[in-house]
């Protein structure tokens, strides 16, 4: 069902450590790409995108059973398991629910490779909805630094942030929360650094910082991110990393901490 070769194995296994919020992952081969898929509580939810693009070999059959649940962090053990070297090779295979993902991470100059099994759990109910089409309010689109920056200047111990879109100045603003007090960043829409910017009407939705946080580790491999809302003040993170002539992206969904009347 799913036969793929890949060599930008170091590019690809930091992406997947730095999103690896729960323990298991789900595996979706696609015609355009491999999709993984973690999910907290119905609360947070964080997909990375590997298009077919990237990979040397890539062989997949449609269908609504080639998906799998396995351990995301063997899963980047085994991958990273020459280190950083740029020459591993990585191939995967799976033939069939339930049967096992097959790797064998290979090192050209030593000629040397590994070889291992790992166990699948099938899904049973797995819904994979375009939430993107939830955050179809507001956008923002600027250089992944300048929001890691914005994050960074807020208030480190804050429980809370609250994001504002808003069509007259100051567009777009953060404010975090704590017992210590109140701390607030804001970006125009004409800075050089916002590469979109949208607002259909102002709104004012509170999250979790600390599901905010999750982001940050892999905000810094990111070039752009899109930072989006609707109605229901679900918040969309859109990252795109760039590698040599290839792209990758992760798409990270936050349910705000208040419902809306």
């Amino acid at each position: 069902m799913f036969n793929a070769q890949l060599t930008e194995v170091k590019t690809v296994c930091n992406m997947l450590k730095s999103i690896a919020i729960k323990e298991f992952a789900v595996f979706r081969p696609m015609e355009e790409g491999l999709k993984v898929t973690l999910e907290e509580m119905r609360c947070v939810e964080t997909s990375a995108y590997i298009p077919r693009e990237i990979f040397s070999l890539y062989q997949v059959k449609e269908s609504e059973d080639n998906l799998f649940k396995i351990n995301l962090k063997t899963f980047t053990d085994v991958i990273n398991i020459f280190g950083d070297d740029i020459n591993t090779t990585l191939k995967l295979s799976f033939n069939s629910p339930g049967s096992p993902l097959r790797l064998i991470v290979s090192h050209a100059e030593d000629n040397v490779f590994i070889e291992c099994e790992m166990k699948t759990l099938n899904i049973n109910e797995f819904e994979s909805p375009s939430l993107a089409e939830e955050c179809n309010l507001n956008k923002i689109v600027v250089n992944a630094n300048i929001f890691v920056e914005l994050l960074q200047r807020l208030d480190n111990s804050a429980d809370e942030l609250k994001i504002v879109f808003q069509p007259d100045f100051p567009y777009f603003s953060l404010k975090a929360k704590s017992l210590s007090g109140d701390s607030e960043v804001a970006l125009n829409k004409n800075s050089d650094s916002v590469l979109v910017f949208q607002c259909n009407e102002q709104t004012d939705f509170t999250y979790a910082f600390s599901n905010i946080r999750h982001i940050l580790k892999v905000m810094h491999y990111a070039n752009k991110v899109a930072i989006s809302t609707g109605s229901t003040g679900l918040l969309g993170l859109q990252l795109v990393i760039e590698n040599e002539q290839h792209q990758m992206y992760v798409e990270y969904y936050v349910t705000s901490l208040f419902s809306v009347d």
